[in-house]
């Protein structure tokens, strides 16, 4: 098998935001207006030749990081998400991840689905699309992350309650949980069919 060489993408790094590419950057939008999101959400250290997970990393373990943990804003289903190029399919480092990520995922007892996602899977509507086209005019960084944290503010689907990075948008795209004062948490256990 041919080994897959990266070549040198465009990072975007800033307050509450990191991405390695403007692939990761595409996936953000994609999912936006449905989906609540964390970036590099979790470290998992593994033994390389039994793959066994270990919470106390030495030497000689690895580390494997997923690119988002996602929740949808509706049904509440979560994935953890790694993104790659297409050319990357079949790579026996996928599998690899794809194990150590299923194990984990038991042995915390979370809620979450791991998921590989391939950049020609990421489909943008028209309006995404445009503002995509807008992210990758802009040439320095600084420019594309204020155009970023623009467009956060503007399509973002969170609750109020679930303002990035605080601690409930965190205890939701982890555990599910829904907090806040008790008449919204009550309105969002209804709305969503839980009460």
């Amino acid at each position: 098998m041919k080994k897959f060489a990266y070549t040198q993408s465009s990072k975007l790094t800033g307050w509450r935001h990191h991405f390695d590419s403007l692939t990761e950057v595409k996936f953000v939008i994609s999912i936006m207006e449905e989906y609540a999101y964390l970036r590099s959400p979790v470290s998992m250290y593994f033994h390389p030749g039994t793959h066994h997970l270990t919470h106390f990393p030495r030497l000689f373990h690895r580390r494997y990081t997923p690119d988002f943990l996602i929740r949808h804003l509706q049904t509440h289903e979560a994935f953890l998400v790694e993104i790659k190029p297409r050319a990357f399919e079949g790579h026996p480092k996928l599998s690899e991840h794809e194990l150590i990520a299923n194990n984990y995922i038991r042995s915390m007892k979370f809620d979450w689905t791991y998921k590989v996602v391939f950049d020609d899977e990421i489909i943008l509507t028209a309006d995404q699309l445009s503002e995509f086209e807008d992210c990758l005019r802009i040439r320095d960084e600084a420019g594309r992350l204020d155009w970023f944290e623009h467009y956060v503010k503007k399509m973002s689907a969170l609750p109020a309650h679930l303002m990035v990075g605080s601690n409930a948008h965190i205890d939701f795209i982890m555990r599910g949980w829904i907090t806040g004062p008790p008449n919204l948490f009550t309105s969002l256990m209804i709305k969503n069919g839980r009460i």
